[in-house]
């Protein structure tokens, strides 16, 4: 006897697997690494065949194309992270710096430093001998806060710069005044922001000088101590925090294996939700990978929506409702926004609102009859008194 489709439906289902697996051993509270590197894997055969698809649908190239935009075939690999209530570290404007074991930044790369003025002093650091050589080789340019007002003003100035070096670094005394300066040119795309790094590592700083002068002080740090830092940024990537309850941080490139790409993925997210996530892996609902321009593919995915067992309630809220509550509330509100809007008018406009208004007071009274409770009242029991004979008789 042939199963009905209902059945058949039914058992189709059941067999489903679910979008993602969890730790065997341990707290579900974790990644599992066999289902980052299936993710991995995944992402990265899509990835490569559709940079093949699109090298064989245009082989020539668009020479009306800039060649700043163009498509890298090396493509970033992003961590998606979703939160059951909104984060943002409000009180940093800087990126907060993560660790990779496999940097995402390549070793030739040419790198352009913004600095506090005089840049004279930065670039005789650079040149000097106690300064690595290796890393002095990828430094080709100190630019300073003045010479880049004056020399970088238009547009294409400001694209030339961008086009002609692969990282920048600012100085993170001077970062606010640098991004004014560049404008979105630099900051529309996260691929070439300046990434902030400490040009005082190594000096030392007295900070009674510092309270009892009015100057600033021109701190400059020590070689090894700059280059430290520049190394370190070098081999990290970058965390935005911006007050929502998403964020999407760059983990990998499309040439690593798939194993690096679990590895760092799995250093992101411990530093992430250890420090920088309100009440750790209770608050995260979903953590997907993906790149520029494909869909998310889970990692993990949170079983409940709540982040304490007391949110859950037994049936749906039933908030206290008092009698005019709502009705003084919405009183309120007009009364607010009709005196914000009287400021905003001019005399004319004002004495014309208030005419309308006056109109519309009397026009209301009118309907309601010019006779008042008191007076009907009146009115009544002196017809009740000018009846000389009672109603009812006996």
């Amino acid at each position: 006897m042939a199963k009905s489709k209902t059945l058949t439906k039914k058992a189709d289902k059941a067999t489903e697997a679910p979008l993602t697996t969890k730790a065997t051993n341990g707290t579900p509270y974790q990644l599992d690494p066999s289902q980052v590197e299936r993710a991995a894997k995944a992402l990265v055969a899509h990835m490569k065949k559709h940079v093949e698809e699109k090298e064989a649908e245009a082989p020539k190239m668009n020479l009306a194309d800039d060649e700043d935009e163009a498509e890298e075939s090396d493509q970033p690999i992003f961590l998606s992270l979703s939160t059951k209530k909104q984060i943002g570290n409000t009180k940093s404007l800087k990126p907060v710096p993560i660790k990779l074991p496999h940097p995402i930044i390549a070793n030739d790369v040419r790198i352009c430093i913004f600095t506090k003025d005089p840049q004279r002093a930065y670039k005789d650091l650079v040149a000097s001998d106690a300064f690595p050589a290796a890393l002095g080789a990828k430094v080709q340019r100190v630019l300073g806060v003045d010479k880049l007002k004056k020399r970088y003003k238009a547009y294409e100035q400001k694209r030339a710069l961008f086009s002609e070096y692969d990282v920048f670094m600012v100085d993170d005394r001077v970062i606010k005044i640098v991004a004014e300066c560049l404008g979105k040119t630099f900051y529309k795309s996260k691929s070439k922001r300046p990434i902030p790094i400490r040009l005082t590592a190594g000096a030392y700083i007295d900070k009674s000088a510092k309270k009892d002068t009015k100057e600033p002080q021109n701190v400059v740090g020590t070689p090894q101590g700059i280059a430290k830092g520049i190394e370190s940024a070098l081999n990290s990537t970058y965390l935005s925090m911006s007050p929502s309850a998403n964020t999407s941080i760059k983990i990998a490139n499309l040439s690593m294996t798939p194993q690096q790409i679990v590895e760092n993925t799995d250093a992101v997210v411990s530093e992430v939700v250890k420090k920088h996530v309100g009440q750790g892996w209770r608050n995260i609902r979903s953590l997907h990978i993906k790149g520029p321009a494909t869909k998310a593919l889970p990692i993990w995915l949170a079983d409940e929506l709540w982040t304490e067992a007391d949110q859950v309630r037994d049936g749906p809220y039933r908030g206290a409702i008092t009698e005019g509550t709502a009705k003084g509330k919405s009183a309120e509100r007009k009364r607010k926004w009709d005196e914000w809007e009287e400021e905003m008018l001019d005399d004319e406009q004002l004495a014309a609102k208030k005419e309308r208004r006056e109109a519309k007071k009397a026009k209301k009274t009118e309907k309601k009859g010019s006779i008042s409770k008191e007076k009907r009242k009146a009115m009544k029991q002196d017809a009740l008194q000018s009846v000389q004979t009672p109603l009812i008789a006996g």
